[in-house]
C-alpha cells in the first residue's frame, strides 16, 4: 500500500469524524477544564463529570441561532437515545457571567442537560476553546479528548451514528 493511499484513508476518516482533534504534537487535543456555576449557586468542573461521551454546548441565551440549535438538539432522536442510555451528558454553558440574562432563559434548557454559566467569564478571558461565535458544539470522549470541535448538529449526529454502530 503506498503512502498516498494511506493518506487518503486517514483523511477520509478524519473528515468522517472518526479521528479525534489533534494538537500540533500529533496527540489528541485535550479539552480545557473549567468551572461552571448552576442556578443553585453550586459549582462543578468539566473534568469532574464522568461519561462515555460529553457534548459541550456553548450558547448565549439571547442568541437566535443558539435557540435554533438548542431546538434541533432537543429533538434529535439519536442524541436523546444516548442521553437515555446514559452514554452521553450534555453540558450547556453560557460563557459569560450575566446571571440575570442567563436565569431569564434557563428554563429553555432541557432538564436532562446540565445548564451552567461561566462565573467570571474565564472561558473568554483565558481564550479556552477559541470560541469566536456562538453557538459552539464540542464532542468529547471519556478521556476529555476533543472528538469534534466547533461542529454542527449534523456533524454531532453523524458522529453519534458512527459511535452507535460500533
Amino acid at each position: 500500500m503506498n503512502k498516498r493511499y494511506i493518506y487518503v484513508i486517514i483523511s477520509c476518516l478524519w473528515l468522517a469524524g472518526a479521528c479525534p482533534a489533534q494538537s500540533a504534537s500529533g496527540k489528541p487535543e485535550k479539552a480545557d477544564d473549567f468551572t461552571y456555576t448552576l442556578a443553585s449557586g453550586e459549582q462543578g468542573t468539566l473534568y469532574a463529570l464522568r461519561s462515555e461521551w460529553m457534548l459541550l454546548y456553548f450558547y448565549d441565551p439571547e442568541c437566535e441561532d443558539c435557540h435554533a440549535l438548542m431546538k434541533r438538539l432537543k429533538t434529535s432522536e439519536r442524541l436523546n437515545r444516548f442521553i437515555e442510555e446514559k452514554r452521553i451528558r450534555v453540558l450547556a454553558v453560557y460563557p459569560e457571567d450575566d446571571t440575570a440574562v442567563w436565569l431569564e432563559q434557563a428554563e429553555q434548557v432541557p432538564q436532562t442537560w446540565i445548564n451552567g454559566y461561566d462565573k467570571g467569564a474565564v472561558i473568554y478571558t483565558e481564550g479556552l476553546y477559541g470560541i469566536t461565535h456562538l453557538p459552539a458544539l464540542y464532542l468529547l470522549d471519556r478521556g476529555k479528548n476533543i472528538r469534534l470541535k466547533a461542529s454542527t448538529a449534523d456533524e454531532v449526529e453523524n458522529e453519534l451514528k458512527l459511535i452507535g454502530n460500533k
